[in-house]
């Protein structure tokens, strides 16, 4: 695997300025919550550097990669919503791209990436480091972020359940459709 320099290099000249702040911002706040968690601060920057490496791509090169038969052959593959969002192919096509494009084969960096935007069910440590570092990086500024990063900061497991809350009813408040990961997700912290 290359440097995390080398990574952060590439997304730098990848995506646009405000994309890349946010991907700095999400890698620094995963590996906040690494640190927190006695997690690999390392693989936790690496991870959130990459989350959105093909959120900027064109639909049909995200079609190609989300829909691929690298994702439909794991455990990964897109659930029936997320077929026909075309928002969230970034999440799987990224997923695809790191691992094809630059031989990544540690599928817990792959799945962090894969489940940034929809979550899942019994979701490694790295998987909820990526996912919360998303929501809660430094750069954002909706209602009540600070008590989903104090969450986040505290307990994974809470942070996941308070996170998912709150993007199922910030969904449904905007009439949009959610993803059985989603769900699942959920219905896994809930207990």
């Amino acid at each position: 695997m290359k440097s995390i320099k080398f990574y952060t290099d590439f997304i730098k000249e990848k995506l646009s300025e405000a994309r890349f702040t946010h991907s700095v911002q999400t890698a620094e706040m995963s590996r906040e919550l690494a640190y927190a968690h006695g997690f690999d601060p390392d693989k936790a920057y690496l991870a959130g550097i990459l989350h959105d490496v093909y959120k900027e791509e064109c639909e049909k090169e995200m079609k190609k990669l989300a829909f691929s038969k690298t994702l439909e052959k794991s455990d990964m593959g897109l659930d029936p919503l997320e077929k026909k969002e075309y928002k969230l192919w970034h999440a799987p096509a990224g997923a695809v791209y790191i691992k094809e494009s630059f031989g990544i084969q540690d599928p817990e960096i792959i799945a962090a990436v894969r489940f940034h935007t929809v979550g899942r069910s019994g979701m490694t440590d790295l998987e909820k480091i990526i996912y919360l570092g998303d929501l809660v990086e430094h750069g954002r500024d909706y209602p009540e972020v600070e008590k989903y990063r104090r969450f986040a900061l505290w307990d994974l497991d809470e942070g996941m359940y308070e996170a998912l809350k709150w993007a199922i009813d910030d969904n449904m408040q905007r009439d949009k459709r959610i993803s059985r990961y989603t769900y699942e997700a959920y219905n896994y912290y809930v207990r």
